[in-house]
């Protein structure tokens, strides 16, 4: 589980890395001032990626628990 959520967060990283790099769409969000409005949409974005992941992740683990209790109770 740990690991998954560290390779999401560096993979995320490098990704905003690349996107960083390219300069041209940089200048144009900061020239139009829309840098900090891209940048929440995406935050939110993922935070509710990863709130969703987790929560699935969860259910699914009770769900496996469920079944391997009704496997070894017959």
């Amino acid at each position: 589980m740990k690991s998954n959520l560290l390779l999401t967060s560096f993979l995320s990283l490098m990704l905003s890395t690349a996107l960083i790099a390219s300069g041209e769409t940089q200048d144009f969000f900061r020239s139009t001032g829309k840098i900090n409005t891209v940048l929440a949409v995406v935050l939110i974005l993922f935070f509710v990626l990863l709130f969703f992941l987790l929560r699935l992740d969860s259910k699914i683990g009770k769900i496996e628990k469920h079944i391997n209790d009704d496997y070894k109770a017959s």
